[in-house]
């Protein structure tokens, strides 16, 4: 019996749905990497994959903290141990537009 391994480009549904929505918007840079598709706005990195169904988003340590109520009450998003990004479980269609919403969010903070 072979074993199931899930690999890299393996995406779930919603997050190649996100990808494609992310490459339209021109504020930001994408890089194609191993792992998937990085985002990036003047050179700072702020989406990247992480897993088949995982984004992280920089959102800015200020940003988090003005987000933080509703963050904490939001069961798909999870804060990262620097402090400056969170990752956002994207298994449905409100996590796709939530995803979608903090990388807006993430563009505002990292642009001049």
């Amino acid at each position: 019996m072979a074993a199931w391994r899930r690999t890299a480009g393996r995406r779930g549904p919603y997050v190649a749905r996100a990808v494609a929505e992310l490459r339209s918007w021109p504020a930001l840079a994408v890089s194609d990497t191993r792992r998937g598709a990085v985002f990036a706005v003047r050179g700072t990195e702020i989406v990247r994959q992480t897993g088949a169904a995982e984004v992280q988003v920089r959102l800015t340590a200020p940003a988090i903290g003005r987000l933080g109520p509703y963050l904490d009450a939001c069961d798909q998003v999870h804060p990262c141990a620097d402090g400056a990004w969170v990752t956002v479980q994207v298994d449905a269609e409100p996590d796709l537009e939530l995803l979608l919403a903090l990388t807006s969010v993430a563009i505002k903070a990292h642009a001049p």
